[in-house]
């Protein structure tokens, strides 16, 4: 009798070990896989400014969207308000709107504009993109 209390309880130990095995084993593809979501960048979203200059008041919106995967390539759709002022005279708001494509390099975190060159700096920390020196904020 004793034996086959040691043979069930030998069998037990091994189904116990090999289902916490398989256990580990599924929760560590769990933490891999929520890894490389939150690990992808998502730049997606309106990106707005506002800054004081000397000849005016520019308010910047840009609207940066993903329209393809496989090259990390960014719709950015960048909209701007300024009414300029000379001699204390303030003139009527201009709108300006301009688009460009950027493929986006996730090792140095810059959407680089593919036609006239321009650099869109990514701050995951602040939720930014900084463009010269002027700094968007994710709203």
């Amino acid at each position: 009798m004793a034996a086959l209390k040691k043979g069930s309880q030998a069998s037990y130990n091994n189904i116990k070990n090999t289902t916490m095995k398989k256990v580990f084993i599924y929760f560590l593809a769990a933490l891999v896989s929520c890894k490389n979501i939150q690990g992808s960048e998502n730049l997606e979203g309106t990106y707005t400014a506002y800054h004081e200059h000397e000849f005016g008041k520019t308010h910047d919106t840009l609207f940066v969207r993903h329209v393809n995967d496989g090259d990390n390539i960014y719709s950015i759709i960048r909209h701007s308000g300024v009414v300029r002022t000379a001699d204390g005279k303030i003139f009527p708001k201009k709108v300006v709107e301009e688009s460009y494509l950027a493929r986006y390099n996730e090792r140095d975190k810059i959407l680089d504009e593919l036609k006239m060159g321009k650099i869109f700096i990514y701050n995951s920390q602040k939720q930014t993109l900084l463009l010269g020196k002027t700094e968007f904020v994710r709203k």
